[in-house]
C-alpha cells in the first residue's frame, strides 16, 4: 500500500500538500491491514481476523485478512471501490501512518511521499510559511493519536491472550484455480484452551471489554471461504 514512508518535516516537506484518495485503488495490493481491539467486532463481520506476530513488539497484531493470493485484496473491484460497508482505520488514515521511532513508545507521523494524493502542486497544504502545522496536519495527527490510544489497548488485549496461552498457529491452504496457496505465520484463539479459561480469567476478558472482540475474531474465520 505504502511505496515510500518518511517521517513529516516542516524543514523537508513545506511545500507538500494533499488531496483525499480516489477511491481505494492504492490498497489493491494490500493483502492484510492491521486492526485495533476497537474494531473487531464491526471488522469481524466481514472479514476473517488472524494474529500475526510483529518483530517490533514481541507479541501478535490482530489482522484483517484480506486475500489469500499475495499481493491481492479481494475487497477491491477494478474501479477502485471497496467492497465492504467498514475499512479497517489504518486504510482510512492513508497516505498517513503512524510509525514507531527505535525502542520505546516513541512514534513519528510518517507520509507515503509517493502517493498520487500527494504533491507540492494541488491539494491542502501541510505547513504554512512559517513551518506551522495547517488544518491539513493537525487533523492527521489527531487521528492517529486516537489510532494510537487503541493500539495501547490492542496491545493489552493482545497480551493477555498471550498470558493465559490462547493463540495457537493456524495453517491454511487455499487452492485459487489449478494453484495451491499455503498461508503461514497465522495464529488464531483456541476455542478449546478459551472454554477452559479459569472464572477469573474470563472475567478479567469481559470486564475489560475483550470477550466480544475473542468471540468476533473467532466467529470471523468462516470468511475464509470468501477469499477462496
Amino acid at each position: 500500500m505504502f511505496r515510500r514512508v518518511v517521517a513529516l518535516s516542516s524543514a523537508q516537506h513545506a511545500r507538500l500538500c494533499v488531496s483525499v484518495p480516489d477511491g481505494f485503488a492504492f490498497a489493491r495490493g494490500l493483502q492484510m491491514a492491521a486492526l485495533m481491539q476497537p474494531e473487531m467486532v464491526r471488522a469481524g463481520a466481514l472479514y476473517p481476523i488472524v494474529f500475526i506476530e510483529d518483530p517490533q513488539s514481541d507479541g501478535f497484531l490482530p489482522m484483517a485478512l484480506l486475500g489469500l493470493e499475495p499481493g491481492r485484496n479481494v475487497f477491491i473491484d477494478d474501479a477502485g471501490r471497496w467492497q465492504a460497508s467498514y475499512i479497517p482505520a489504518v486504510v482510512r488514515g492513508y497516505p498517513f501512518s503512524l510509525v514507531r521511532t527505535g525502542r520505546g513508545d516513541r512514534h513519528a507521523l510518517c507520509i507515503d511521499v509517493e502517493s498520487d494524493c500527494v504533491s507540492e502542486a494541488k491539494g491542502r497544504p501541510l505547513f504554512d510559511g512559517t513551518g506551522s502545522p495547517l488544518p491539513a496536519l493537525e487533523e492527521a495527527r489527531a487521528y492517529f493519536a486516537r489510532l494510537r490510544q487503541m493500539q495501547v489497548v490492542t496491545d493489552a488485549y493482545v497480551r493477555a491472550l498471550t498470558q493465559v496461552n490462547l493463540l495457537t498457529p493456524l495453517a491454511v491452504r487455499a487452492r485459487l484455480g489449478e494453484q495451491a496457496i499455503d498461508l503461514e505465520g497465522c495464529h488464531v484463539v483456541n476455542e478449546t484452551r478459551l472454554d477452559a479459561l479459569s472464572d477469573d480469567a474470563l472475567l478479567m476478558l469481559r470486564r475489560r471489554g475483550w470477550l466480544a472482540s475473542t468471540y468476533a475474531h473467532i466467529a470471523s474465520l468462516h470468511h475464509l471461504e470468501r477469499l477462496a
